[in-house]
């Protein structure tokens, strides 16, 4: 199988037709359909199906299409290494994070990294925690700052507790709960609610803890998805509510001075891991920059305890 042929499937189906994959790809259309009819008699069944509208891809094709796509995305990775390489950055390192303990700890924790190892470019990632850990296991990023919602990691994927960290529910400054610092059963009935995701893993924790405390039926008004800062400056604006963990909002307690407001319910632990692929223990440099990231970041929450 020519390894070729599943990047150009990827590109068909991406562009939507065989006409507008050729020009891309500058192959005359008869070539890659040629390719094509190849590539369905190695595998035994059909990529795509054609319409009006362009070609669908069938089950087996999105499978192969998916293998296309990490070859391009591998061959992308190979020029940038490139390009690295020539300005003198020989260590490529990819962190993921989630978006609130990202913005808390990415700029400072980069400052480190930059400081402390030669010849390093970094590459960061803000996303969903539930889907960083699956991109950690295709390969995408090389460490991963994210909470757990899993007894066990993935195989091949090992994990450190970076924070013991737990959930506390917020409000803007403005709010009118911020001067009691307290929200009652029954005073959050009316009120609107920000969220950092829909349909999580983790959701089950939030409203588990908002339910103990006789806070239900949170109506949730806007959801931003992987992005905190929206997220925070919205919460700023003091007309929502919403539930953050609480390390990496006092880390942010100086640009953001969000208040915490107390609730009749015990705090839901969601410590924070470092996440990171196995195999990296065996490259010395990145058991080096994995021991940096674990201690900035607990210096920072030593300086929240002390502080």
């Amino acid at each position: 199988m020519d390894p070729r042929h599943l990047l150009q499937l990827a590109t068909i189906l991406e562009k939507g037709s065989i006409t507008k994959a050729s020009r891309f790809l500058h192959l005359t259309q008869p070539t890659l359909t040629h390719n094509m009819q190849t590539l369905e008699m190695q595998v035994g069944g059909r990529l795509f199906v054609r319409s009006r509208l362009g070609v669908r891809s069938t089950p087996l094709g999105e499978l192969l299409a998916r293998e296309g796509r990490d070859i391009q995305r591998r061959v992308q990775d190979a020029v940038a290494a490139g390009a690295r390489h020539r300005l003198g950055l020989r260590n490529q390192v990819r962190i993921g994070a989630g978006p609130m303990i990202g913005a808390a700890v990415l700029p400072e924790l980069t400052a480190a990294l930059l400081e402390k190892h030669a010849d390093i470019a970094l590459m960061l990632h803000s996303e969903r925690p539930h889907l960083l850990v699956e991109q950690l296991v295709d390969g995408l990023h090389d460490l991963v700052i994210a909470p757990s919602w899993l007894e066990q990691p993935p195989q091949g994927i090992a994990r450190e507790l970076l924070i013991d960290d737990h959930l506390a529910v917020y409000c803007g400054p403005a709010h009118r709960l911020a001067a009691a610092a307290e929200l009652r059963p029954g005073q959050a009935d009316d009120e609107r609610w920000l969220t950092l995701g829909v349909a999580s893993p983790f959701d089950k924790a939030v409203f588990g803890m908002l339910d103990q405390a006789g806070i239900a039926g949170a109506r949730v008004e806007i959801t931003t998805l992987g992005d905190a800062m929206v997220l925070l400056r919205t919460l700023m604006l003091g007309r929502h509510l919403t539930v953050l963990p609480w390390h990496p909002v006092r880390l942010l307690q100086g640009h953001f001075p969000i208040v915490e407001l107390a609730i009749d319910a015990p705090a839901r632990a969601r410590p924070i891991f470092l996440w990171y692929r196995e195999a990296l223990l065996e490259n010395p440099f990145f058991v080096a920059v994995k021991q940096t990231m674990l201690a900035t970041v607990a210096d920072a929450v030593r300086g929240l305890d002390t502080g």
